[in-house]
């Protein structure tokens, strides 16, 4: 009897400083790593797709690599990835002083993850889109101007009915990367009626909350955030 291979699972993180301060952000630097980490360990596939620097001058370069960002995008894959990412859903707390502000009396920081949510009944599949879209290929480059490719990995795609557009440099494959920046496509075009009118810069990171203190679902302490 021939058994059916079961398509591995996706579930998109996205980590927010919400409206809290640089010290957040610096957070979620760390704390994507920490995340990745976990994730290789229990044999998931995780990649950040998309970051976004919280001091808006190291924006939109890449000459300096950014010590705090506002939202940090994480695609995982694999079995078992919905448990871990409900591990990590919800507010989370560090408890240290501040990398900017020593003399700071505050030691509780706190900065929140949600899973971005792609519903089925609006879903497109990738054949549909790729009719829909404009796709051009490029080099990726890395901080310092250092090429992560030499090829033309990076992708990057244009909705023609919409406008939207979304590029993917996270992996050395351009064919993986496609694969990428469609699924990334799926999901603002399922929770498009949720973005209402606002910009595609306001709308891709439409999932910043208030970060609701108290009640963390995990605790991390100290520069090595052990938890």
């Amino acid at each position: 009897m021939e058994t059916k291979h079961k398509k591995s699972s996706v579930v998109w993180l996205q980590l927010t400083a919400g409206q809290g301060p640089k010290e957040c952000g610096w957070v979620i630097a760390q704390l994507s790593r920490v995340l990745l980490d976990e994730a290789y360990r229990e044999n998931l596939s995780a990649e950040i797709v998309e970051s976004l620097a919280f001091d808006k001058l190291l924006r939109n370069q890449t000459l300096i690599e950014p010590d705090a960002f506002l939202s940090i995008l994480i695609r995982l894959e694999g079995k078992g990835v919905d448990g871990f990412a409900h591990k990590w859903q919800g507010t989370i707390k560090w408890q240290g002083e501040s990398p900017y502000r020593p003399k700071h009396k505050r030691i509780n920081w706190f900065v929140g993850i949600a899973t971005l949510s792609m519903p089925s009944n609006s879903m497109k599949t990738f054949n549909e889109l790729v009719k829909e879209v404009d796709m051009e290929t490029m080099r990726s480059k890395g901080p310092g101007g250092q090429h992560v490719n030499k090829t033309n990995s990076a992708v990057r795609i244009t909705h023609r009915t919409t406008g939207l557009k979304v590029r993917v440099e996270s992996d050395r494959s351009q064919h993986r990367n496609k694969q990428i920046a469609l699924e990334r496509l799926q999901l603002l075009l399922a929770n498009q009626n949720d973005l209402e009118n606002k910009s595609l810069e306001r709308s891709r990171w439409s999932q910043h909350y208030e970060v609701q203190r108290g009640k963390p679902i995990r605790t991390f302490y100290g520069r090595d955030f052990n938890e």
